[in-house]
């Protein structure tokens, strides 16, 4: 019965899927991040210092 349990010999091509599932995902991801507009990671960069009225906290504490 416990034979059963610990028997994991059917399962070495799950590994290998997974693993190669996860390195897919991990070079698209450096892929997309470098593909990125530099306009819309400014935009992104600047989203939490913005107020209601479109300025940047940042900008009003220049002025």
């Amino acid at each position: 019965m416990f034979k059963s349990l610990v028997d994991f010999s059917g399962y070495e091509s799950l590994g290998t899927a997974v693993t190669v599932f996860f390195f897919v995902l991990f070079i698209a991801m450096i892929v997309w991040v470098l593909l990125l507009k530099k306009k819309y990671v400014k935009k992104m960069e600047n989203l939490p210092l913005q107020s209601d009225d479109e300025t940047t906290t940042a900008h009003k504490e220049q002025e």
